[in-house]
């Protein structure tokens, strides 16, 4: 009930009727202003430029302010290979460079939704609805120069339903304009005469080697990005027309003047503007020469609406829920995995960015290593003696982690993820070419003394096995070296790679901490649950504080995956019990592979 409350109730961009920074608001407010003046002097501040970090870089496409908060939709083309963005945002002051990271990608839509690292609040565009645009009707394409001056061109819409060609992957039901014609207007703008957002400009290379411009309209943009953020929609048209009068149409001479500027502005004539953002494409589609038609048994999913909980897409909301149960089952059969599994697909299916699911991931082993942990305990295999210690470098771990995951960015996070699925795969196949000795270590009773005690140098252990835990366990006793080799690198891993880090603790509790499979299982649990605690404040405090996240899109992230991995854990625990061993390992290398492949060769 709780869940439902949340998805109905909030709004990500948190401002009030009396306060409405949209750029139509303003339009309409600057009333005495001849229209095409508005319109020009008004939608400018919320055009964005994309810069691919350095000190005097200029930006490399534009991109649109569709949150008060900062969130900023762009070409995913145009950031793809950028360790570091920055957005410049035209202030009264000036530009100002803002850094930027990614909320989550479409490739199939070539869209990124980026946010600003800031809580500063900013001039955004409504929606218009771009599902009842007509061909004919006047719109305006916006962009920013190399020297981040507005680029503007008056036009019209050509087609609503043209496809393109994008390496291989052909985008359909695209919006075809004149209003686009140069590489500067690339991920930029195209608003109707309201103001309003029609979509984000895609400039690909046509017949003769001209720029055509092509629109992915504000309908495909809204369904792919409302998990995470909630769109706000203009005022109807007949309603704005009414309001704005019989002088709404802008005027052909005021046009033609504005147009001869901004080309003045970009340096460039009207027939080049080939630069380093046009999409090499093949035959460009609908309305042109050269025009190709979309291939039949294409379905533009994005376009035909469909089922929604909440307003979110049931596709989405269900992929969720089965790749939190087979990370479930993964972790569930091998007691390991899961994680990988969970990060993995949220990043490559889902497209979501590290700083997203990083709080996900942590409230999601919250509840669900917390679930496991009790049980564990209840049945007498924590062994507190062992885990105490290790809880404040499980901690101190995931909080260094977490800040160096987000220093590295998430290139190289996947990239590591590959490599950690990877080793995971190998070890998989060589535990079932060679039998695992250690499955059967037996657990140190409670005064003995392990190889590694007597090897660090370690005193006995002092508490008992099993029993009342201490509250935090936030005194270290002697032994530390001890205690940070068993605890320290579970956090690394877990802050870095955002995955649970039982993959790591279950090892090293019974390589080196010498316990026994079920008593090495059982303590990982609490280990990880009092991390992933300390990561979700983390996460949650420096995301809020940084104006990165919003509280609201990962808590609803984490309800709609915790039923699947707790259930798909119970599913897994049975399976283990059911299937031979060689066949988990089999399944699991199999799975590890998979994601080392996709993480490190795919495009």
């Amino acid at each position: 009930m709780w869940g439902v409350y949340i998805v109905n109730t909030y709004e990500d961009d948190d401002y009030s009727a009396s306060d409405d920074s949209s750029v139509s608001a303003f339009l309409f407010r600057n009333a005495a202003m001849p229209d095409t003046q508005r319109l020009y002097y008004t939608v400018p501040p919320a055009v964005v430029g994309v810069v691919g970090g350095g000190v005097n870089a200029g930006p490399v496409a534009a991109g649109a302010i569709v949150g008060a908060n900062g969130y900023v939709v762009t070409t995913l083309h145009s950031v793809s290979n950028f360790t570091d963005i920055e957005v410049q945002v035209s202030t009264p002051t000036g530009i100002r460079r803002y850094p930027a990271q990614v909320v989550k990608s479409v490739p199939s839509h070539d869209l990124v939704l980026l946010k600003m690292l800031t809580r500063e609040r900013f001039l955004f565009f409504k929606m218009a609805d771009s599902a009842s645009i007509a061909s004919g009707q006047p719109v305006f394409a916006f962009g920013r120069n190399v020297q981040g001056s507005a680029v503007v061109r008056q036009g019209t819409v050509l087609s609503s339903n043209a496809p393109l060609d994008i390496g291989g992957n052909q985008i359909t039901h695209l919006l075809r304009s004149d209003a686009v014609y140069t590489w500067e207007q690339n991920g930029g703008p195209l608003v109707n005469v309201q103001g309003e957002l029609l979509g984000i400009n895609i400039t690909a290379t046509g017949p003769g080697g001209r720029v055509e411009g092509f629109t992915v309209p504000s309908q495909v943009f809204i369904a792919h990005f409302r998990d995470v953020l909630r769109f706000n929609t203009g005022i109807p048209a007949a309603a704005a027309a009414a309001a704005a009068g019989p002088t709404k149409m802008v005027p052909a001479a005021g046009a033609a003047s504005w147009w001869a500027k901004a080309r003045a502005q970009a340096g460039t004539p009207a027939t080049s503007g080939l630069g380093m953002n046009v999409v090499q494409s093949g035959p460009v589609g609908a309305a042109g020469p050269g025009a190709t038609a979309p291939r039949p048994g294409i379905v533009d999913v994005d376009h035909a609406g469909g089922w929604r909980i909440a307003g979110y897409s049931l596709t989405d909301t269900l992929g969720l829920i089965v790749l939190a149960l087979a990370a479930g089952i993964t972790g569930g059969m091998m007691t390991m995995g899961g994680g990988v599994l969970q990060v993995a697909g949220m990043m490559v299916f889902f497209g979501y960015g590290m700083y997203l699911i990083r709080p996900v991931a942590f409230l999601t082993n919250v509840a669900v290593y917390g679930a496991a942990a009790w049980r564990n305990n209840n049945a007498g295999l924590v062994q507190w003696d062992k885990v105490t210690p290790l809880i404040p470098w499980g901690v101190a771990g995931v909080i260094l982690g977490y800040f160096f995951g987000n220093a590295i960015g998430d290139t190289t996070v996947g990239v590591l993820l590959g490599l950690f699925a990877l080793l995971m795969a190998a070890k998989a196949i060589h535990e079932i070419a060679y039998a695992d000795p250690d499955c059967g270590v037996k657990s140190v009773a409670p005064g003995e003394r392990s190889e590694i005690d007597d090897a660090l140098g370690e005193d006995e252990p002092s508490a008992k096995a099993g029993g009342v835990p201490p509250l935090l366990g936030l005194q270290l006793p002697e032994g530390r070296m001890r205690s940070a080799v068993l605890g320290l690198p579970m956090g690394l891993i877990s802050g870095i790679l955002g995955i649970s880090g039982g993959v790591v603790e279950v090892p090293l509790q019974r390589y080196i901490g010498k316990v026994a499979l079920h008593n090495a299982i059982a303590n990982s649990s609490v280990l990880v649950f009092w991390a992933s605690v300390a990561g979700t404040v983390v996460a949650f405090t420096h995301g809020l504080a940084s104006g990165l996240i919003h509280w609201e899109a990962p808590v609803f992230l984490a309800i709609v995956m915790i039923p699947g991995a707790y259930f798909g854990g119970l599913l897994g625990t049975r399976l283990m019990h059911v299937l031979p061993v060689p066949v988990l390992k089999g399944v699991y290398a199999a799975t590890m592979a998979a994601i080392a492949i996709k993480m490190l060769f795919a495009s």
